[in-house]
């Protein structure tokens, strides 16, 4: 039976499954600040192997393969879809929590042999990745289909859950780890999360069954087969220019993804205890509170000027962590900020980390719209499919350089009991942010189809 709307409300899918994205993304980031620290920090691996992990492959594969996993959701249905996406996303959270009690037992290594955890942590990234790829193009599918006419209040309300979730998730997560330690926000809260998730899907989700105009993004609705999905990458890719665009919005991301890779451990650099999930719950709650200010007051601007001019306050909130290192001989000294003890690079990251949230504003929402200009007549659909294709390039190059960089300029020379150095590396993260604007004036100018489009 066709779901229904009553008057002007949504109906029930759509609120089911912004619940589900909101307990998915609490999942995500009850543990995204604090996956390289737990690498590092608890199972011994390199930073620069920490970052990969984190930001190559996790990332990489949530943000690059929807684009096949979007087409087998709608071959074998939305509920289905997730419902397999949040039995793999449990199954790889409690995994990675939970490595040091089952991998010892099963490899028995001998007395004082390091133990390689490399294995079964990639597993669980692989399981995350995937069921964390499925459900994005579930979501916001079912977004799509049940917000009729009102798609930009719909997508809205949707961008405001992540964010929410996004807080939920980091909160859960300060107070579990406090207590429990940092396997305890993998192992209990993101399980935990993913669990209800899969509860909602089962019990609460229904299939969502009409699309309100019969169009998407201007083109009539159909359903792709996995060798359509796949000959559209190619599809996509000849087009040098779009290609040109998508790498030049990389770089933007490239110091984005920093957020959750080389920021914390800088941060736990300077401060071994620190509370990393506090720090970077800053960037939800300005999101959540500013987003549709900045919306307001950006609005008049074309696409492409908020994009250029979000990149520039992100690289900019970047450059603010020069400011300790250049003002004060000890960044690590802590003072009291708001009635906590934080040290001096703390309180500047804090100021960075707002700023960049800001440009983030300004910069990620507008993307999509000026993908939408510049692509092909006809073909519009095809190419915002491929828009969180920079994601995937910025933090799949972007991580394991971050975590190289904290390596080469701060781990080693600290070992070697020589001065650390980051006010380099935070001017190479911030260049990218440079290189970026540059690209797309190049683009706008020479590339782009129009001027004046977007």
């Amino acid at each position: 039976m066709v779901e229904s709307k009553k008057g002007n409300h949504f109906p029930k899918s759509f609120w089911a499954a912004n619940t589900i994205e909101l307990v998915e993304r609490a999942a995500f980031y009850a543990v995204a600040s604090f996956v390289v620290i737990y690498f590092n920090e608890v199972l011994g691996m390199s930073p620069t192997f920490s970052t990969f992990l984190n930001g190559t492959l996790l990332w990489g594969v949530i943000y690059f393969l929807p684009i096949l996993s979007g087409t087998l959701a709608d071959k074998y249905g939305f509920k289905r879809s997730l419902s397999v996406a949040f039995v793999l996303i449990a199954f790889g959270y409690f995994i990675i929590g939970t490595v040091q009690e089952f991998w010892p037992a099963l490899i028995k290594p001998a007395i004082g042999e390091k133990i390689d955890y490399t294995i079964p942590v990639v597993l669980g990234i692989i399981l995350v990745g995937i069921g964390g790829s499925i459900v994005k193009p579930c979501i916001a599918g079912t977004v799509q289909k049940t917000s009729g006419k009102k798609a930009v209040l719909g997508f809205g309300i949707f961008y405001m859950v992540i964010n929410i979730g996004s807080m939920t998730g980091r909160g859960v997560s300060y107070f579990t780890r406090i207590n429990m330690g940092i396997p305890a926000i993998f192992t209990y809260v993101a399980t935990i999360f993913a669990l209800i998730g899969l509860f909602i899907v089962i019990f609460i989700y229904k299939e969502p069954e009409y699309v309100s105009d019969g169009k998407k993004d201007d083109q009539r609705v159909k359903k792709k087969t996995l060798a359509q999905a796949i000959a559209g990458i190619f599809i996509v890719l000849k087009n040098k220019k779009f290609v040109f665009f998508l790498i030049v919005m990389g770089f933007f991301w490239f110091i984005y993804v920093q957020i959750y890779n080389l920021i914390p451990l800088f941060l736990r650099f300077v401060d071994p205890e620190a509370p990393v999930e506090i720090y970077t719950l800053i960037n939800p709650v300005m999101i959540v509170l500013f987003q549709l200010l900045i919306t307001n007051l950006t609005k008049k601007w074309t696409s492409l000027k908020s994009i250029m001019i979000g990149i520039l306050v992100t690289t900019l909130g970047m450059l603010v962590n020069i400011l300790p290192v250049i003002l004060f001989t000890d960044i690590a000294k802590k003072i009291s900020f708001m009635g906590i003890a934080i040290p001096l690079a703390g309180i500047f990251i804090l100021l960075s980390l707002a700023s960049m949230a800001i440009g983030e504003m300004m910069a990620s929402p507008r993307q999509f719209e000026y993908i939408g200009a510049i692509a092909p007549k006809g073909e519009e659909g095809l190419y915002l499919g491929y828009a969180n294709l920079p994601i995937a390039f910025g933090t799949i190059i972007g991580s394991p350089i971050g975590g190289a960089m904290f390596e080469y300029f701060i781990l080693t020379p600290h070992k070697k009991g020589q001065p650390t150095n980051p006010v380099t590396m935070w001017l190479i993260v911030a260049f990218m942010g440079v290189l970026s604007m540059i690209g797309l004036a190049i683009y706008d100018k020479y590339l782009g189809r129009s001027k004046n489009k977007g």
